[in-house]
């Protein structure tokens, strides 16, 4: 006999079983047995199960090449003690042999050797990778170690007198493949599973962080609801993702004037949203300075093309309302133009060219002038309305205008959620491509009260 190559494969086959095993083990409720770097009776003795079955089953799937009896058994106690340690290969071992007993096959004390190094190589692996991804040529290592103990140890050894040269190779083939492929396999299954569980974690830690970025950011804006004498006001934000780049803004400055900000900073996410915590913050500090919108404006700008990324920008409108008259002066940076619902019409007005802020420093930003009478709603939205998606059409400013319409909403409250359901009906069930943001506010030439 020169060389069989079915035997090989038959031993090959036991191996492919077991891999097909242990990756289901890797997919049930018991995968934290697999993903845990540290010792626990319960994943030690659920380990030796598997691995006493897994000795058995390559006991019974072993080959024969002369007197010899070749098989994977000896993956059952170093994959247990590879996985939970020591203990666990040993007991692996111990019930490995046991069953081999109880179906009434002989076993000598080589063998029993064999099995308890066996587990106690695989423990000795865990200790050194119990904190780490185990690496591939270190399971390559254990089992050429586990291997060279089968090819070795006694009559269990492979010996040269005995078979012919061909039973030779293949014999030191048939122990030292199947039990190498299996081991590099099975250490395959775990490494993805416990990649897997650690990306998990990463992002249920980011998840968290993100939520908690985003109940600070929305709890950094102004209430959703405010009134005054001659106002009242209603804004709402939500954000695409956990986090977003638009704002609103308003400040009662004195009896005389409320400010008032929406504006949509380029791009989505943490980079966005920071920005748009920075402008509010300059807003907020320069409007001590100056009431001149425009001005405001130009120091955004400023601020920009200073101290952003080139590549970054923002839309907004701020305005000042001058609460006695109605007047309402505001400064359009490149943003959708606001409307205007009056008790005979609703009207999109009309704004100069003005580029967004952080586009070009020498920019000369044109303030545009709009007087409120009584009841007269004024009305601020961002690109994610007049740009919600449905397939590749647009909701667009028409569609507002009519809607705000047909609808002729009374009280800001009123307009902003019209808007947000507009929206959400109009997309469906399609992710919201963008943040949307509005803000409305109504004009009463006495205060709300006594109107």
């Amino acid at each position: 006999m020169i060389f069989e190559l079915e035997r090989l494969v038959q031993l090959c086959d036991g191996v492919a079983v077991l891999s097909l095993i242990a990756y289901f083990l890797t997919r049930t409720r018991y995968s934290s047995v697999f993903v845990s770097k540290t010792f626990s009776p319960f994943s030690a003795l659920f380990m030796a199960l598997i691995g006493g079955f897994f000795y058995l089953y390559g006991m019974m799937t072993g080959v024969q090449i002369g007197p010899y009896d070749i098989s994977i058994q000896m993956l059952g106690p170093v994959i247990a003690g590879l996985v939970a340690g020591t203990i666990s290969g040993l007991l692996a071992g111990s019930l490995g042999i046991l069953l081999h007993i109880g179906l009434g096959e002989p076993i000598g004390p080589f063998t029993l050797i064999i099995t308890f190094l066996s587990g106690i190589m695989g423990g000795l692996f865990w200790y050194l990778h119990k904190d780490a991804i185990i690496r591939m040529s270190h399971a390559f290592l254990l089992g050429f170690l586990v291997a060279s103990v089968q090819f070795i140890i006694g009559k269990d050894g492979i010996n040269q007198d005995i078979l012919l040269p061909g039973e030779v190779i293949e014999g030191t083939i048939d122990i030292f493949l199947p039990t190498i492929l299996g081991l590099c396999i099975f250490v395959f299954i775990i490494n993805n599973l416990r990649l897997e569980e650690e990306n998990n974690r990463k992002s249920f830690q980011i998840e968290g962080e993100l939520t908690a970025a985003r109940q600070i950011q929305i709890g950094s804006l102004p209430e959703q609801n405010q009134e005054w004498d001659h106002v009242s006001l209603s804004a709402s934000l939500l954000p695409a993702s956990y986090i977003g780049g638009d704002l609103y803004d308003y400040l009662k400055l004195d009896d005389e004037d409320l400010y008032f900000a929406l504006g949509d900073v380029s791009g989505k996410g943490v980079p966005a949203a920071l920005l748009m915590s920075s402008t509010r913050m300059i807003l907020r500090s320069k409007i001590r300075e100056t009431r001149d919108p425009c001005a405001l404006v130009r120091e955004i700008n400023r601020s920009f093309l200073e101290d952003g990324d080139s590549r970054q920008f923002i839309t907004l409108i701020v305005g000042i309302v001058h609460l006695q008259t109605g007047e309402v002066c505001y400064c359009n940076a490149g943003h959708p133009p606001p409307y205007l619902i009056t008790r005979s019409a609703t009207i999109e007005l009309e704004s100069d060219g003005n580029l967004p802020a952080g586009v070009l420093e020498d920019e000369q930003y044109i303030p545009h002038f709009v007087s409120l009478k009584q009841g007269d709603l004024l009305v601020l939205v961002s690109d994610g309305v007049t740009e919600a998606e449905r397939g590749e059409e647009l909701y667009g400013s028409e569609r507002v205008v009519r809607i705000l319409s047909e609808q002729s909403p009374k009280t800001p409250l009123e307009v902003v959620d019209l808007l947000n359901h507009e929206v959400k009906t109009w997309t469906g069930d399609n992710p919201q491509s963008d943040d949307c943001t509005i803000l409305a506010l109504r004009y009463y030439s006495a205060s709300p009260s006594e109107n």
